[in-house]
């Protein structure tokens, strides 16, 4: 089994951001222009027996008890498409 994989998520910014409607989805259509800078976030994915998110930091408490944020569902997603 391989083991943990680190990669950084550098953080973005909006310097222009129009909401053009909704889609079907529940999403929305954007359009913006977007700078990427060099800090962020750091984000390791492991094997574990099930989905869970450990979120540290100074931040860290203002996100706990999300159970269905944007990580959990990619985390979710990618499960479902690997089998």
């Amino acid at each position: 089994m391989p083991g943990p994989v680190t990669e950084d998520a550098f953080a973005k910014i909006n310097l222009t951001l129009r909401i053009l409607g909704r889609r079907e989805d529940g999403y929305h259509e954007l359009r913006s222009l977007v700078a990427f800078a060099r800090i962020g976030d750091r984000v390791t994915a492991a094997h574990a027996g099930g989905m869970l998110l450990d979120v540290t930091g100074p931040f860290a408490p203002a996100l706990e008890g999300e159970a269905d944020n944007l990580v959990l569902r990619a985390g979710r997603a990618l499960r479902e498409l690997a089998g």
